[in-house]
């Protein structure tokens, strides 16, 4: 295949009609933010307003070239002030209207002062449009992590962070461009189109009707091109989301990566996605560029118009000399005004894909809507800690249950050590248990009460949770403790550490308490983080403690004085602990071992 053979099939590779699913796009993904922007209209009317006046001001300037040839050298065109004074019923102000315009002076101070009023003007306006374009970009974005919170835990985990954070930074950040950048001069440049117009009709009618008849043929451009860039920036969108995703996990599993030297599988992997990704977006800029040279010549093809019929007036008496010099100088003005509406349409396309890719967000079902005003949730006033799980079934594939039919009590103050293989599905049934994920079949009762009549924020206030994958964040050791209780104060925070024998470790430390754990506590050990972790659940103080492997990264002495706390801790409460250490689970009143969806106790 020859080079011309490949451009001609890359050429209409890129031209060709998008599929449909690739470039969907709703109305109401735009009529969604307009719950970001009803808040701020005062402000953005104002904005709207200065942008109005600054643009009327600024249609004006190239009439100019027409009042310094007809009226101050030329001493001609009163006629045309006339019909527009009376027209306006002002016909009182002619001789004051032709003084003014005859004296160059005059003529160059109001010039003056019109760029002085269109730069005061400006700054206001853009001081303006920033503060309204900032308050929608943080109400957008608050809005959108909030509801990322709010999503049940099974969406977060299939859901890279790499991916969700693409969505809060990179579509965002699009929406921001559209705020205080597309809309503005959207809005600038069609009150300059209105205005100019409205000059030109006043100049030559003829002249300008035929640059009306042209607006089809640049829409027409703007038509083909659209949907094309649409469906382009849409997949560059979401191949830039695989990227940020691939990335994260890598540099999150590194030291998996160095252990087993693999960093160059790991390069050419990630390679391989930037390469698909920007050839994604030459395709893009290659639709731009076509589109911009397309408009471009329409341009001048208009240019070469408008100078042939001015020749062609001027000959007939029609239009005098600075009529032509006004109307090219409104042509050139015009045609640059359209070229800008025109690649502000097209960047326009990646701002809706990014409105449907934030929509496509928030439309996903949160865990739980706003349950602390819910009228149909209860929030009971006190909790002993009678767990019941009756007849529950749950499962991540239909054709493997985890849990089959599994029925039994946890009595209030009881100490349950629950066992099993890895798999058995212990974890599962402690999500079911704090509304991670709701049973298929069955139900779960706390006190009595069915947990999908408890409010959810209710109840996980009531459960201190100490995951088998621990997470600290990158403060201090005293404000991971705090985090389930931050109201504490720092004798608690002690006093819940010396429970889950960490006191004397982070004495040790240079800021002891302030000591900075790290991100995701990497500057501690795996057992210092178990144990901060579990000083973390004391403090809580909760009815009801869960325990996933509170042992598993602790050495026999450290387990042992644990084990007492846990004694202590256990009293006048309910604990369940996920073990596979006997030597731990005989401190339980019960044992309850999982194995095949069932229990055995």
């Amino acid at each position: 295949m020859t080079y011309y053979q490949k451009a001609t099939a890359y050429l209409s590779e890129v031209l060709k009609k998008p599929e449909p699913a690739e470039s969907r796009f709703r109305y109401r993904d735009i009529l969604f933010f307009t719950q970001f922007v009803n808040p701020l209209w005062k402000l953005g009317l104002v904005s709207i307003l200065l942008t109005v006046a600054v643009t009327a001001l600024g249609s004006l300037l190239p009439l100019s070239s027409k009042v310094f040839i007809d009226f101050v050298i030329m001493k001609q065109g009163g006629q045309q002030i006339e019909k527009i004074l009376n027209f306006f019923g002002l016909a009182v102000l002619l001789p004051w209207v032709q003084y003014v315009l005859g004296s160059v002076n005059i003529v160059i101070l109001i010039i003056l002062m019109i760029g002085i009023l269109i730069g005061l003007a400006g700054i206001v306006q853009n001081v303006l449009s920033l503060k309204f374009q900032q308050e929608i970009t943080f109400n957008i974005q608050t809005a959108l992590f909030d509801h990322f919170l709010r999503f049940p835990l099974s969406f977060l985990k299939e859901k890279q962070v790499g991916y969700l954070m693409s969505r809060v930074s990179d579509d965002v950040a699009m929406l921001q461009y559209f705020f205080a950048n597309a809309v503005p001069r959207v809005l600038t440049n069609v009150c300059y189109i209105v205005f100019s117009l409205g000059i030109l009709f006043t100049l030559n009618s003829k002249l300008s009707l035929v640059l009306l008849g042209l607006v089809p043929v640049w829409g027409f451009i703007n038509y083909f091109f659209a949907s094309r860039v649409r469906a382009v920036s849409r997949q560059s969108m979401e191949k830039q989301a695989q990227v940020s995703k691939d990335m994260q996990e890598i540099l999150s599993g590194v030291e998996v990566i160095k252990s087993n030297v693999s960093e160059k599988r790991e390069m050419e992997k990630i390679s391989s996605k930037i390469r698909t990704l920007f050839q994604t977006r030459i395709k893009s800029t290659l639709l731009s560029s076509l589109s911009g040279h397309a408009m471009k010549a329409s341009k001048l093809l208009t240019t070469l118009l408008i100078v042939w019929l001015s020749v062609h007036e001027i000959r007939n008496g029609h239009m005098t000399v600075g009529d032509m010099t006004a109307l090219m100088s409104y042509c050139f003005y015009l045609s640059g005004l359209v070229s800008g509406l025109s690649g502000t349409f097209l960047m326009f396309q990646s701002v809706f894909v990014s409105m449907e890719r934030l929509t496509e967000m928030f439309d996903v079902v949160p865990e739980f809507r706003d349950d602390d005003r819910s009228e149909n949730l209860i929030k009971p006033e006190k909790v002993r800690g009678e767990i019941r799980f009756e007849n529950v079934s749950f499962a991540y594939k239909k054709d493997k249950p985890v849990l089959d039919d599994i029925s039994f009590t946890i009595n209030h103050g009881e100490m349950i050590a629950l066992t099993g293989s890895s798999g058995a599905g212990k974890t599962t049934l402690i999500n079911l248990l704090i509304k991670f994920s709701l049973p298929q079949s069955g139900a779960v009762y706390l006190d009595g009460c069915d947990l999908n009549a408890i409010d959810t924020r209710w109840l996980r206030r009531q459960v201190g949770f100490v995951s088998q994958d621990i997470f600290l964040f990158n403060d201090t050791i005293e404000a991971n403790i705090r985090y389930g209780n931050p109201s504490a104060d720092s004798e608690e925070v002690i006093f819940a550490a010396q429970n889950a024998g960490i006191h004397e470790d982070i004495q040790t430390f240079t800021d002891k308490y302030q000591t900075v754990a790290g991100e995701r506590g990497v500057k501690l050990s795996a057992g210092q983080r178990q144990r901060i972790s579990i000083a973390r659940a004391f403090l809580k103080n909760p009815p009801i403690l869960i325990f996933d492997e509170p042992t598993s990264a602790l050495d026999a002495d450290t387990e042992a004085a644990l084990k007492d706390s846990l004694k202590k801790l256990a009293q006048n409460r309910t604990v369940i602990m996920i073990t596979h250490r006997m030597s731990v689970a005989d401190i339980a009143h019960r044992v309850f071992v999982l194995e095949e969806g069932k229990i055995n106790t």
